[in-house]
């Protein structure tokens, strides 16, 4: 399957969407989503969210203040694995319930430059992995996973808002 590589830069989305105030004392210098689903042969994820990239690095944005001018980290996030309790070929519906991937803080001497496509060797900060599931009712999570508990409708932007939240709450000031 071809590399599905997209990114969304989002530098002047802060203020786009409603978030915690207490948020928003957090800099950043950028914000870059990849979603790269080449892992997985059957995943239809962009076939049905095709804006996940952007949506996500708007709701991260929307939770910090993005300076590109700022002696602040820069955060690349990359999701590798969407699916629905471990399926990766979404229904009809597209519903999901599980996101995957890693969060990286890079030096923030520059912005995110959305027309490079080089593998820089840029100094790396810090980095995780950041694993969510979102579960209705009682059920439990594999261990190391965060859990959400969204309403059945609304499992997109409650994994969106929730993974944004998590990534901005382990942001180091």
């Amino acid at each position: 399957m071809k590399y599905l590589w997209n990114t969304a830069l989002c530098t002047g989305l802060a203020l786009a969407f409603a978030g915690p105030l207490a948020a928003m004392d957090k800099t950043v210098s950028g914000v870059e989503v990849k979603a790269d689903m080449s892992a997985y042969e059957d995943s239809n994820v962009l076939k049905y969210w095709p804006t996940l990239e952007t949506d996500l690095a708007a709701s991260i944005a929307s939770k910090v203040t993005v300076d590109d001018n700022a002696d602040a980290p820069r955060l690349t996030v990359e999701i590798n694995k969407v699916a629905i309790d471990g399926d990766t070929f979404l229904p009809d519906t597209g519903e999901f319930n599980q996101i995957e991937g890693t969060v990286v803080m890079h030096q923030g001497d520059n912005a995110v430059n959305s027309s490079s496509t080089t593998d820089t060797q840029e100094e790396q900060t810090g980095g995780y992995p950041l694993n969510m599931t979102a579960i209705t009712g009682s059920g439990d999570a594999p261990e190391g996973w965060i859990v959400v508990e969204p309403s059945q409708d609304d499992f997109y932007n409650a994994l969106i808002n929730a993974y944004a939240d998590t990534v901005v709450e382990r942001l180091e000031e």
